[in-house]
């Protein structure tokens, strides 16, 4: 099978938390978040070149793999190459940034961009710092992990 080259571009914006290896659930939440990190990518510096493709791998750790987003390019098209290093050296830095359009994270299942806030009080009186999704109507913690459906 022949070498493919690529660039690691990192799991999420580099000032956002992110899934931490050895966490709950930390396969499914990486990769939602990869997936999410790869659509601001592209909405960002737009489709990827011939000879470019955005993609998620990924790496063994002392703790399990662990996950991130790359950009595999084609060492002979000059526009896969730049494509590829632009994702690394320019990636946006918040989920707000560019063309996110936002300064709130997209939601993990439909994309649409999240309400922040203090707003959830359960039952119990406890209130939840999170996230919103006016569209599908869950709530997500600051990892963006789904904690309910809102009912209200």
């Amino acid at each position: 099978m022949p070498q493919r080259d690529y660039v690691v571009i990192g799991p999420a914006p580099a000032d956002e938390d992110c899934a931490q290896v050895g966490e709950d659930n930390y396969e499914a939440q990486a990769r939602r978040e990869c997936k999410l990190f790869i659509t601001l990518l592209r909405e960002t510096f737009g489709e990827e070149p011939s000879g470019a493709y955005l993609s998620i791998k990924g790496f063994p750790h002392d703790f399990g793999t662990y996950y991130e987003v790359v950009c595999y390019f084609n060492h002979r098209v000059r526009e896969s190459i730049e494509y590829a290093l632009r994702c690394e050296r320019e990636a946006p830095t918040t989920w707000g940034e560019e063309a996110a359009g936002s300064t709130n994270p997209p939601c993990p299942e439909c994309g649409e961009s999240l309400e922040p806030g203090n707003m959830f009080a359960y039952s119990s009186g406890l209130v939840v710092d999170g996230y919103l999704c006016i569209a599908c109507r869950m709530l997500f913690d600051h990892n963006l992990t789904f904690l309910a459906t809102y009912v209200g």
